[in-house]
């Protein structure tokens, strides 16, 4: 997890494949992104809960575990954490209920312009 700098963007990745978790924290991170990851949904609603607030989640749906659904789910209980925007990331099948949406492979360049969207942050 990466500790948020003030005036920077935050980004929470939560994405259970390591390669691809790591390459978009990467990235976003070169484009000026605080980011934060987790590998599952249980270990970013501890994250979140022990004080982490990003300004937009990246949640990946198909995970072992506590998946991008019961993720979700969990978020919008919770009044503190259920204003956080959502881009839900999915190869196939339905889509949770999210602000936004992308599917996989990741297209970097509707990534990027969509986080400035959500977060209207010049990087």
């Amino acid at each position: 997890m990466a500790h948020q700098k003030p005036g920077q963007p935050a980004v929470l990745i939560i994405d259970d494949e390591s390669g691809s978790r790591e390459a978009l924290a990467e990235l976003l991170a070169r484009k000026g992104y605080t980011v934060a990851t987790a590998e599952d949904g249980a270990g970013a609603l501890a994250y979140l809960r022990g004080g982490l607030r990003p300004g937009v989640i990246l949640l990946d749906l198909m995970m072992p575990g506590t998946d991008g659904w019961d993720f979700r789910a969990q978020q919008k209980r919770d009044p503190s954490l259920a204003e956080i925007p959502i881009i839900a990331v999915s190869a196939a099948g339905r889509l949770v209920d999210a602000d936004y949406s992308l599917r996989k492979p990741i297209d970097i360049d509707a990534l990027l312009k969509l986080l400035r969207d959500v977060l209207g942050a010049g990087t």
